[in-house]
Parts: C-alpha cells; sequence; structure tokens
C-alpha cells in the first residue's frame, strides 16, 4: 500500500472540499491529468488494486470504545499536524518495483509517502 499525507494546505492547494484553490485551473488539470496516466499505466499493467484521495479532514470522524460503548467524535485527532491524504493499493512482482512506483507517486503528489505491505488473512505480509 502506497500512502500519502498531507496537512490541511494540501486540500487548499488543489481547490478540494468547497475550498478555493491556490493553485491555477492549469496545475490542477495537470496534475489529475498525471494522476490519471499514472493509475491507468498501473491498471493496464494489473499492477493497481484500488486507490482513492480522501475527502476534506473536516470530514473525518474518530470512534473508540469507551466502557464497552461506542464514542464517535468529530475529526482527527487534535494534534495530528498530517493526516492520511490519499491511498493506493498496489499487487507487484517485487519489493524493488513497489520502491520504484512509491518514489514515483511521491513525485506526481509532491509529497513524501509511506511504502507498507499488506497483510493477508491469515497474517502473511503480502
Amino acid at each position: 500500500m502506497i500512502m500519502t499525507f498531507g496537512d490541511e494546505s494540501a486540500w487548499d492547494t488543489l481547490g478540494l472540499g468547497g475550498r478555493e484553490s491556490t493553485w491555477s485551473q492549469e496545475q490542477v488539470d495537470a496534475h489529475f491529468q498525471a494522476m490519471g496516466e499514472f493509475y491507468a499505466e498501473l491498471t493496464a499493467n494489473g499492477e493497481l488494486v484500488t486507490g482513492f484521495g480522501l475527502a476534506d479532514p473536516s470530514h473525518t470522524m474518530t470512534i473508540e470504545i469507551v466502557d464497552g460503548r461506542p464514542v464517535a467524535s468529530d475529526g482527527p485527532y487534535a494534534e495530528a499536524k498530517e493526516v492520511l491524504a490519499g491511498f493506493g493499493i498496489i499487487e507487484v512482482d517485487s519489493h524493488d518495483r513497489a520502491v520504484e512506483l512509491a518514489a514515483r507517486f511521491s513525485a506526481l503528489v509532491e509529497t513524501r509517502v509511506e511504502l507498507r505491505p499488506v497483510m493477508e488473512q491469515g497474517g502473511q505480509e503480502m
């Protein structure tokens, strides 16, 4: 899984969630076109399982069990400086290929990404 992180300014940059973009429309269009081409390549290669950008963090809810009951609160943890902005699940033949794709994804989103293996039901890393 390739995960990308950002602070709330990431949604401002692209004008997401009803925010006014800090990029020109041409920059936004070029960004989404490049992302679409990257995902199309991975799909054609059979390497993309799924992937999504996530909604503005203002729509986040945190749910935890307190005294045996679910308690929901609005927003991510207040102390979080970065939030999960999106993810892509890939299935590749080697670790090197996963690193290569993660590096390309990082360049596209212009921020760091985290590459993490997904576990199968039995606890085996895929």
